[in-house]
């Protein structure tokens, strides 16, 4: 049929990114590239499935070289609500951690049940009507593996999980087996791949024109 064999990673990031996202502390398998693909391009809110943290540690180090607002916090927190009212309105970064439920007050915001108040969006958190930020971003981590959400709230998150499989592990191994043993061959990799994806860079402008 002439199908070209379809890479979900080469269609959906570049190679610069993936450096980047090396470089920040992301695993350098393709699982891990994936999943990072996924948790940014969602348009559902990710849960990340994150055992071992470096995924979570990876996507704050990425969140903090946006230089927009960050805010952390756990559901357990007493303030919670209010930090979650806050990021909403004022349009911040809010990474939840430690996730091992949904909270119903955030089924709402999940669903992305907005209305119309004159030209403001708002949107219901608990008791209140907040007005919903277009900037606001949400990101929820889990250390569980064996987390079980409930089943209203599972349509509603994308489910995004870097439990270590067997090809990710001997990636990951291989990865820090070069770095360790040979990192002037490893640095060498990454530029000869950085060279590369700027090369078709301006190959793709030259066509371009």
């Amino acid at each position: 049929l002439g199908v070209t064999k379809f890479n979900f990673m080469q269609m959906m990031s570049t190679e610069t990114e993936r450096l980047k996202w090396k470089g920040q502390g992301l695993p350098g398998d393709d699982l891990s590239a994936e999943n990072a693909i996924v948790i940014l391009n969602s348009l559902q809110y990710p849960l990340i499935i994150d055992p071992s943290t470096q995924a979570t540690d990876w996507l704050l180090r990425y969140l903090a070289d946006q230089e927009k607002p960050i805010e952390s916090t756990t559901q357990q927190d007493p303030k919670f609500l209010q930090k979650l009212e806050l990021s909403v309105r004022f349009g911040k970064t809010l990474v939840i951690k430690e996730v091992d439920y949904i909270e119903p007050v955030m089924l709402p915001l999940l669903r992305k049940d907005l209305s119309l108040q004159g030209a403001r969006k708002v949107v219901q958190i608990g008791e209140k009507v907040i007005d919903f930020n277009e900037n606001f971003k949400l990101y929820m981590v889990t250390r569980n593996p064996q987390i079980e959400i409930q089943p209203d709230a599972r349509p509603l998150i994308a489910e995004v999980n870097f439990s270590v499989t067997r090809s990710g592990l001997e990636g990951q191994l291989l990865g820090i087996t070069i770095q360790r043993e040979k990192p002037a061959l490893e640095q060498q990799k990454s530029q000869l791949l950085q060279e590369e994806e700027e090369k078709k860079m301006e190959l793709s402008d030259l066509e371009k024109k």
